[in-house]
């Protein structure tokens, strides 16, 4: 087992229990969406086949994103909603932000992993001077299949996430 990523599974646990706590309020829950959100980004990039292993790319999804946007939308279609004008705006820019966090991991993976996907706009033309260092001393080299995988994972996402701004 990898030891790098024992206790951030731990730290997984603990911050899914928290978004899952009715006690806490929407700013505790969204801060422990983003914990959870860069904790997972961190275990993907630093030793990727324990982190497909233990599916976290599986866990991502749903945890941080799937479930929110499920939430959402059957408020945002229940039509004796007083807020579902609001609901529709919150879906809208949760769509935004799963898109941005998809669209900068996969950014991410084929930067460290060098991955060279066709579709793929590099961060140089977009502006970006440099990529965001990550310490690849610390990272584990995963399988050129797994690299396939993730980054096919992402791409899935990108379009389940385009899908519902159609809706």
């Amino acid at each position: 087992a990898s030891f790098v990523c024992l206790q951030p599974s731990r730290q997984a646990e603990a911050l899914k229990a928290d978004m899952t706590d009715f006690k806490l309020g929407a700013a505790e829950v969204w801060t422990s969406r983003q914990a959870l959100q860069d904790l997972y980004q961190k275990m993907l990039v630093t030793d990727l086949e324990y982190a497909l292993d233990k599916k976290v790319e599986q866990d991502l999804w749903n945890h941080a994103f799937k479930n929110q946007i499920t939430t959402l939308q059957s408020q945002a279609k229940n039509r004796a909603n007083p807020n579902r004008s609001e609901v529709q705006a919150n879906l809208s820019l949760f769509l935004e932000a799963a898109s941005g966090f998809y669209t900068q991991l996969l950014q991410e993976l084929c930067t460290v992993f060098n991955v060279d996907l066709p579709c793929r706009v590099k961060s140089s033309q977009l502006g970006i001077i440099s990529n965001k260092q990550t310490n690849t001393s610390a990272i584990v080299k995963p399988q050129p299949s797994s690299c396939s995988y993730i980054c096919q994972h992402c791409l899935v996402h990108l379009g389940d996430i385009g899908e519902l701004f159609v809706y």
